[in-house]
């Protein structure tokens, strides 16, 4: 996929009409790019946790690997794509591969399902399942989506975000959630080039709250109950 410029702003779901105001009135002329819905992932990372540590450590050029999929049933998994998500400075991009099957979460472990997955992907997939076999978060948000009438700019509003730490669980932990304070989450993507960020930046100035570095996976992690530090 082409790399684009990605911009997150993490606030208090307070702001969400104050938000969503701004979105209806802003002379970018936003307008709904497709119905809101929930989308569901699974985050897998190695067992030192790679790529939670490599977000930790603000690395230029880090990765993460994650089955997606959309509907509000948490437990059934169908339609899926697994996507290794690349970023390099503010440029991110995903690599993805659909996943030609169906899973359901409830009363299979782990094993058995990471067998199935790896049945309905392709080899290059399988590689990068290989090289972070473990599940280490469920998540869900609602999203809702934006773009500008030309479709450069993009605008996502994630709310009532939910997680659940898989580390110590043989089968999926879809009841025990993590621990986060109230969370809303804007994305603003813009293509990679000069016109576009100049663009961008004249959005960012009128909105209502500040860019942040914010990352769901690393939250939801740390805010397992029984969270006790990253392996160094």
């Amino acid at each position: 996929m082409i790399p684009r410029y990605e911009f997150k702003i993490p606030c208090d779901p307070v702001l969400q009409p104050e938000v969503e105001a701004w979105v209806r009135l802003h002379p970018a002329h936003w307008r709904v790019s497709y119905p809101p819905r929930q989308v569901n992932n699974i985050y897998f990372d190695s067992p030192d946790l790679h790529d939670l540590n490599a977000n930790l450590s603000g690395v230029g050029r880090r990765e993460k690997l994650r089955l997606r999929w959309y509907g509000p049933d948490l437990t059934r998994i169908a339609g899926a794509q697994l996507e290794r998500k690349c970023k390099d400075g503010l440029a991110g991009w995903k690599e993805m591969a659909f996943f030609l099957g169906s899973l359901d979460l409830t009363g299979v472990t782990w094993p058995a399902l990471l067998t199935k997955l790896r049945e309905g992907l392709d080899a290059p997939a399988r590689l990068w399942l290989d090289a972070r076999a473990g599940p280490v978060l469920i998540n869900c948000y609602q999203r809702a989506y934006y773009e500008t009438p030309d479709g450069v700019l993009r605008l996502t509003l994630d709310t009532q975000l939910r997680a659940y730490d898989q580390r110590f669980s043989l089968l999926p932990n879809l009841s025990r959630l993590a621990l986060q304070p109230e969370q809303m989450v804007i994305e603003l993507k813009a293509p990679v080039d000069d016109l576009s960020i100049q663009r961008l930046s004249r959005v960012l100035l009128t909105f209502p709250a500040r860019v942040d570095r914010f990352s769901k996976y690393l939250r939801g992690v740390l805010g397992a109950v029984d969270f006790e530090g990253v392996l160094a």
